[in-house]
């Protein structure tokens, strides 16, 4: 059993040497003035950059990239995260028109089916207005980017 008078006094030495450490490590580096230093001090640095040596000398540094390659020529590939286009995998704007006709031409045997055709067209309209809207906003990106 751990009594008062058993107790290790060697981690209270241990905590006492580190403080006494850390603050002659504050008084070396004048850390309690830091705070006097205002934010827009700047530190002139003596030692020349290899940018301004450049400048200085016109030695154009010669970077050689771990990868050299053109894009193919035939078709540009859009980036998979931005889309142009609403339900783009329906197909190109002709093929969902064209899509539209066929569903729209199919004759219907129930109320119920004319009630789902209705609504399947009536999703095709909505893709339209909203491929609509995204070619404007694009259209309006691209002019703000333009200045």
């Amino acid at each position: 059993m751990a009594t008062i008078d058993n107790l290790d006094i060697s981690i209270y030495d241990l905590y006492a040497r580190r403080e006494i450490l850390v603050q002659e490590i504050n008084q070396q580096l004048r850390l309690e003035e830091a705070g006097n230093i205002p934010p827009q001090t700047n530190v002139l640095s003596l030692n020349p950059e290899l940018s301004q040596l450049d400048i200085l000398l016109g030695v154009v540094a010669l970077h050689t990239p771990w990868a050299h390659f053109f894009p193919p020529k035939s078709k540009l590939r859009r980036s998979p995260f931005v889309a142009h286009r609403v339900a783009s995998t329906l197909g190109s704007l002709e093929d969902q028109a064209a899509l539209f006709e066929y569903i729209e031409a199919i004759p219907c045997g129930s109320p119920e089916e004319e009630e789902k055709k209705h609504k399947i067209l009536s999703c095709f309209k909505e893709l339209d207005k909203l491929n609509e809207w995204m070619g404007f906003i694009f259209g309006r990106k691209g002019q703000f980017l333009q200045g």
